[in-house]
């Protein structure tokens, strides 16, 4: 009877036992549904927020792909055509822009949608931000360098210019100038030519008159008269010769007398084994030729 009674007992008892069960199975399975749609949310809204970061990312680097063109572009090792180099340098530039405006959105719609509690997420996005920041001084400076390089450019073209026509200057007074000294050359050797030249007639008497060379002066009926230079001397009959480089006169004669005045101590006569006076050797052609550049000989 009392095991009959267990039994109705639990009969009575096992359905509100089930029904308090299946309450709880109901509210964990909501719960467990609530986590997975949160999950399902938390794991889309991540992939939004790497997809961005991988763009913003992606940008960094074209940026930088085109900051190295732009500097290849102006170096002054790679030899381009000036017109392609201009219209490349501003093509990346305003791809550049365009890219950093694109962060900066990016930047600006990922920390609105930013509600994650984690401080490495957080980070990442602090960091993501500060290089973006980065990259618009350093972009910043580089406009600025190439405004500077255009200015200098322009400057440098104004030097080049002013100095070709400086050279120009230059090289026509330069011209002028060479001609001068050409010309005050040409005076001096014609001088020192002149100064160096010296006029040699050698002849007997008789040769000498009917050269022109030689007349006589003074005396009484042909007596006691000397033989001088004519006044209107032939000059023709004078051979020419560089007295700065001549030492010595070849006579070949018996004997000899100098009609020019010569000091004798400036000279001395030499003898061949033929009992002939050679030569006429000038010892101080300096004191020879002091008094006269023409030296006439008379041989007998």
């Amino acid at each position: 009877m009392k095991t009959i009674q267990r039994y109705i007992a639990v009969l009575l008892i096992a359905p509100a036992f089930v029904a308090c069960n299946q309450k709880k199975v109901d509210q964990l399975t909501s719960e467990n549904q609530e986590l997975s749609s949160e999950k399902q949310e938390l794991s889309t809204e991540l992939e939004d927020y790497m997809k961005t970061f991988n763009e913003i990312e992606a940008n960094l680097k074209e940026i930088k792909s085109r900051e190295d063109k732009i500097n290849l572009s102006t170096s002054d090792n790679v030899e381009y055509k000036e017109d392609d180099a201009k219209k490349a340098v501003v093509n990346d530039i305003k791809a550049i822009n365009t890219l950093m405006a694109e962060n900066r959105a990016k930047m600006s719609e990922l920390q609105t949608k930013l509600n994650t509690n984690s401080s490495e997420f957080k980070k990442m996005v602090a960091n993501l931000n500060y290089r973006i920041k980065q990259k618009d001084n350093e972009i910043a400076t580089m406009k600025g360098d190439l405004e500077k390089l255009n200015i200098e450019k322009e400057q440098l073209t104004e030097n080049v210019e002013h100095l070709t026509y400086t050279v120009d200057t230059l090289s026509n007074a330069n011209s002028e100038k060479t001609e001068v000294i050409a010309n005050q050359t040409k005076t001096i050797e014609e001088q020192t030519e002149s100064l160096n030249t010296g006029y040699v007639a050698i002849g007997t008497k008789k040769d000498l008159e009917e050269e022109e060379v030689i007349t006589k002066e003074g005396g009484v009926l042909g007596l006691g008269a000397t033989e001088k230079l004519k006044a209107d001397m032939n000059n023709k009959a004078f051979s020419k010769i560089d007295i700065s480089k001549t030492n010595s006169i070849p006579v070949f004669a018996k004997k000899l007398e100098l009609v020019t005045s010569h000091p004798t101590d400036s000279y001395e006569l030499a003898w061949n084994d033929q009992d002939q006076i050679e030569k006429l050797v000038i010892l101080n052609p300096a004191k020879f030729w002091n008094s006269s550049k023409y030296l006439v000989v008379k041989v007998n």
